[in-house]
């Protein structure tokens, strides 16, 4: 009972056997030879697997994973009465039942998409279901009535607006694509009254007596990284975690020459929007050099169990250095930390450096340069030295509100507060330290 790649017995004039897979469950049998046939002395029955020193096992085994993997999922499936016997067998011949849209979704979207992307989508069917009430839903079943019925029960529990409206839009690409390829004869149209009307929601921001008063919250290093992160992202216009650590990866302008204006032409993460961003206006370089002086006293020389994060080159501008796999790994001891410590989030950086633009009447072009919105229509309106200007302006904008913030001030007590609860005097000194982070360590 079960399904498994077996090796038949017997031997062809080559001396090999074929591979099939074998499933057999309360009576009913499949059997299906894969086209790969082995000299039974290479089988392994207990890993599936051909021993590396045959003939093109590197390829076959590759192969056999896949199957291997297949066999497990829908084997899954069929036990947890989400496939029929006939489904199990349509998938095992390396069709899609139509009556899995949960498979339909992996193995269609999971192969273009970004992992968040998909892991989206699948779960707008995720949460269609559980509106519905159902543990299983068909391509016959996901539609109109169905998708009504979950809007009704959206709107109940008081999802948003944004929501509803992502969760919809997941589904009519899954619906859409699933006519294209002939499972369901119908596109996906969005009613009228599916339409959920959205509120004015106020923007969440913060000031400086409440940053003030937050510090006093600061009692080891992880804390002071966290608020010292929260500022650098005030500081660099309202970047996110993804900019900071890519910071290094952009040009620099003025890098080594102290006397002049240094910038990086960073590219925004979240839209690819470029921003020339001054960062040698106070207290910028001096929050850059005390996070790298900190982070390595917490991220270098880690046990071998956790990625290796720290930078293996010093930059200005570089914090950590890693792949992107490793981010959330990265972050998420700081985000979890951020709310309760500073007060608000690290996102709350980028809207506070907006309103207090919008406080002192930075006109919108600014605004936009400021903070790295999309809108292509500015650079066409302007000359090149009406763009230089307006260079400027961004950056006149952006240090005047700095000092509008009193940063320089709240900087100076995190200092402080950091020398008070016994950080390392490398962590808290005004002395920018050039060299290898890694030399960092005393």
């Amino acid at each position: 009972m079960g399904a498994q790649i077996f090796l038949k017995s017997g031997t062809n004039k080559a001396g090999k056997a074929p591979l099939f897979i074998y499933a057999q469950h309360k009576g009913k049998k499949f059997k299906k030879n894969i086209g790969i046939s082995i000299d039974p002395k290479d089988w392994n029955k207990r890993t599936y697997q051909v021993k590396n020193d045959s003939i093109s096992s590197v390829k076959i085994n590759r192969k056999l994973l896949e199957l291997t993997s297949t066999i497990r999922e829908a084997w899954s499936l069929y036990e947890s009465d989400i496939y029929t016997w006939e489904e199990f067998c349509q998938k095992l011949n390396g069709g899609k039942p139509e009556s899995d849209v949960e498979s339909f979704i992996e193995e269609v979207f999971k192969p273009r998409m970004r992992l968040t992307t998909y892991s989206a989508y699948k779960y707008s069917f995720m949460a269609l279901k559980k509106a519905i009430g159902v543990d299983k839903l068909s391509f016959k079943e996901l539609n109109h009535d169905n998708i009504d019925k979950a809007v009704m029960t959206w709107r109940y529990e008081e999802k948003s607006p944004n929501t509803i409206e992502t969760y919809l839009k997941h589904l009519g690409v899954i619906i859409n694509e699933a006519n294209d390829r002939g499972l369901v004869n119908y596109k996906f149209e969005k009613k009228k009254k599916w339409r959920v009307k959205k509120h004015t929601k106020r923007v969440e921001s913060t000031t400086p007596e409440k940053l003030l008063e937050s510090i006093d919250n600061v009692n080891d290093l992880y804390d002071f990284q966290t608020f010292a992160f929260w500022l650098l992202m005030f500081c660099m216009r309202g970047l996110y975690p993804r900019d900071l650590v890519s910071m290094y990866k952009h040009e620099m302008i003025n890098e080594d020459q102290c006397d002049k204006k240094r910038y990086v032409n960073h590219k925004r993460s979240k839209t690819g929007e470029l921003m020339q961003i001054l960062y040698s206006c106070e207290p910028t370089e001096w929050i850059i050099n005390s996070l790298q002086c900190s982070l390595s006293l917490t991220h270098l020389n880690r046990p071998h169990y956790l990625p290796d994060v720290y930078p293996k080159r010093w930059h200005t501008l570089i914090l950590f250095e890693y792949e992107e796999k490793h981010h959330r790994n990265v972050w998420d001891i700081y985000t979890k930390r951020c709310r309760k410590l500073v007060g608000v989030p690290f996102k709350v950086a980028r809207k506070t450096f907006e309103s207090y633009a919008m406080l002192l009447d930075v006109s919108a072009e600014v605004r936009y340069r400021l903070l790295g919105h999309q809108d292509r229509s500015i650079k066409s309106n302007y000359q090149n030295w009406e763009w230089d200007r307006l260079s400027e302006k961004v950056d006149e904008a952006h240090i005047k509100i700095l000092k509008e913030f009193r940063i320089e001030e709240i900087w100076n007590k995190l200092q402080k507060r950091g020398r008070d609860i016994g950080l390392h005097i490398s962590v808290v000194t005004r002395t920018v330290i050039i060299g290898n982070p890694r030399d960092f360590v005393s």
